[in-house]
């Protein structure tokens, strides 16, 4: 900001400097007149003249590339057009600024001065604002090379944290089956634990792609509900309900499976989970239901918790405006809702 604050109040000064100069040299020496002999006045309101001109000047060519900042994504075509407008605004305001000064001085003004004026401030004012335009050209090139290194960063970045976070549950695969062949096979139940185990680890590592079937994602439900059944005491009631008519429909994956661990982890009272997929309207509607205490006991944690909330978000980012997601909680019940356009 400091650099940008100098270079309004320096280069304005510059420019006129080169103007006069250019437009002195031009017309004096083949007329053999020595400006320096003219009147300290008549310089003193020339160059004054010049250099508030300058600042003008340049305050307008600063707008004028505000307004045109997308110029590098525009054709050679507007790029003549813009350079035609600057050289015919460098022509229109010479002629008031010439005679304004030759008025102020008292001087005459030639056919041969107003060429001689036109030419070189026409030209200075294109070169002038060619090094605006270069230089806001080059601070968009350096900034596009800016966002795009952030961009690879935060991409190394995600993949370092995903193939970290992806490390644990490889680590637990490999370890489960490894404890799974140290167990008597006569031992049948915490071999079959493991196995369903290994299954949902293996879902999560391996065959889940950027979209899957609800298929895959129903049978990964009804492996979960498998391997919860080893807790579950006699008394557990459970309904499941999947529409035949929801299997090749693609959806991201793990977003019903949340709502399923949810009502697991929550469940208690009457004891009992009620899990519905149908397909309604084009639309996934997919409902779990679970019974809770009548008066749960207050250090328990509530029931909408961080797996729910971390769903929401991913909702967000991967459905926006394309879901529903809602929670609703009775004196004996906890249910959890989701539509998804599929």
């Amino acid at each position: 900001m400091k650099q940008s604050s100098k270079w309004f109040w320096i280069s304005p000064v510059i420019f006129g400097i080169t103007v006069l100069g250019t437009i002195r040299i031009i017309n004096d020496i083949p007329k053999d007149v020595k400006f320096w002999q003219r009147p300290l006045s008549v310089n003193v309101i020339e160059f004054v003249s010049i250099i508030v001109i300058s600042f003008g000047i340049e305050y307008f060519l600063q707008q004028f590339v505000k307004r045109n900042k997308r110029a590098k994504e525009m054709s050679i075509r507007h790029l003549v057009f813009e350079y035609l407008l600057i050289m015919l605004a460098g022509m229109i305001i010479t002629i008031p600024i010439l005679y304004g000064i030759h008025y102020m001085t008292n001087d005459p003004v030639g056919t041969d001065d107003l060429v001689i004026a036109e030419v070189s401030m026409t030209l200075l004012i294109i070169i002038y604002y060619s090094i605006f335009r270069g230089g806001d050209l080059l601070q968009g090139y350096v900034d596009q090379k800016t966002l795009t290194q952030q961009i690879r960063n935060t991409q190394m970045e995600t993949e370092l944290k995903f193939l970290k976070a992806q490390f644990h549950p490889h680590f637990l695969f490999n370890a489960l089956n490894a404890i799974y062949f140290q167990i008597d096979e006569n031992n049948e139940a915490p071999r079959k634990s493991i196995e369903l185990l290994s299954e949902l680890l293996r879902y999560q590592l391996y065959d889940i792609n950027q979209t899957v079937k609800l298929e895959q994602e129903f049978d990964f439900i009804r492996h979960y509900i498998e391997f919860q059944k080893v807790r579950m005491n006699e008394s557990f009631q459970l309904t499941v309900s999947f529409d035949p008519a929801l299997r090749e429909q693609k959806i991201h994956p793990l977003l019903l499976f949340p709502l399923v661990e949810n009502a697991y982890k929550y469940v208690g009272g009457e004891y009992w989970i009620k899990i519905e997929a149908r397909l309604q309207q084009g639309r996934l509607c997919f409902t779990v239901e679970n019974a809770i205490p009548p008066t749960p006991p207050t250090k328990k944690k509530k029931a909408n918790g961080i797996g729910l909330e971390n769903l929401h978000r991913r909702l967000n980012l991967l459905y926006p405006g394309k879901h529903f997601f809602g929670t609703k909680k009775t004196d004996h019940s906890f249910i959890a809702n989701l539509k998804i356009e599929c």
